[in-house]
């Protein structure tokens, strides 16, 4: 396992070093400051399986660091280890949303730290299989599937895939956070499935997010597609959202900004915004498990459901 350890302290690095040894299948390549792990990453190219990175790290900190490591396309979903000595609520939500999977904190401890690299070394792992299988029916079959059932990334900042949302509930520190759960839909998201190229209709589903993203500009929220024209999110506070407002102000920019005309065909402008739940009151695992909920009941799998598979390998383009 190869690993990118960040850190302006010469101690910690020395730790890091007498645990990760080659003996135990590590292969750790150290930095003492970003624009040294930059120039690691520039050098090794994308053979990196897993970075450890100090978030105060002199100059440009470890979650620009991270941020910068997270917007590379090698290492989009790669393990992320942030290493701090401090417990701030703040600081570590800055961290996830810039795309950290983890924390370890100091004084580091051996066991810990072991546990947190297994992890990510699963994580790693899997990631890597998953790529691979994905080159595998590429080559078999020149094309890749779409379903409108399915979540991916619509290459849209600000919302993720369904799994790198539930991956940033799941990893907020124990407790309790005022939020409101909420759910955008696009209705008529399978007449333009039927009638769109894959490209098309990512394209699309993607301007619906971005005018989510935009709607929302003014809040702190966290968003996931999850299919079937589904975006759920929450919004952080302690304040009530007003899904009626939302649902218009998509819709205005939706109508306004040339969306439609861009989309083109049957498109028409028209979302549905829910609140998922009356409650304020979440920890990360029981709004993921209420979205979830509100998932399976939203989304009754169709026995007419197709697969479009032509044209699929340039979705990532334009989106």
């Amino acid at each position: 396992m190869k690993i990118l350890a960040v850190d302006d302290d010469p101690t910690i690095l020395d730790l890091l070093r007498d645990c990760l040894t080659p003996s135990l299948g590590f292969d750790l390549v150290c930095a003492d400051s970003a624009e040294d792990g930059l120039a690691k990453i520039d050098e090794h190219g994308a053979s990196f399986d897993c970075f450890l990175l100090d978030i105060m790290l002199p100059g440009v900190d470890g979650i620009t660091l991270c941020d910068d490591i997270r917007n590379m396309q090698a290492y989009k979903s790669a393990p992320i280890i942030m290493i701090t000595g401090s417990r701030k609520h703040d600081l570590m939500d800055t961290a996830f949303r810039a795309g950290a999977t983890d924390f370890i904190f100091k004084p580091l401890n051996g066991i810990e730290l072991g546990a947190r690299i297994n992890m990510a070394g699963m994580l790693s792992d899997s990631l890597r299989r998953e790529r691979e299988a994905a080159h595998t029916l590429a080559e078999l079959s020149g094309l890749m599937k779409v379903r409108v059932e399915e979540s991916f990334d619509l290459n849209v900042v600000g919302v993720d895939d369904l799994h790198g949302f539930e991956n940033h509930m799941l990893r907020l520190p124990e407790g309790c956070y005022a939020m409101s759960l909420f759910a955008v839909k696009l209705p008529q998201i399978r007449n333009i499935f039927e009638t769109a190229s894959p490209a098309e209709f990512c394209r699309q589903m993607g301007l619906v997010a971005q005018a989510t993203v935009a709607a929302l500009a003014h809040e702190k929220c966290f968003m996931g597609y999850a299919g079937e024209g589904i975006i759920v999110g929450t919004v952080m506070g302690r304040h009530r959202i007003k899904p009626e407002e939302i649902q218009k102000d998509i819709e205005d920019i939706l109508s306004h900004d040339g969306t439609a005309a861009r989309i083109g065909g049957d498109f028409s402008a028209d979302v549905t915004v829910k609140l998922v739940s009356n409650q304020r009151l979440w920890s990360g695992l029981s709004a993921c498990n209420t979205l979830r909920d509100f998932l399976g009941r939203e989304t009754v799998p169709d026995s007419t459901s197709t697969d479009r598979t032509d044209g699929y390998t340039e979705l990532a383009d334009g989106l």
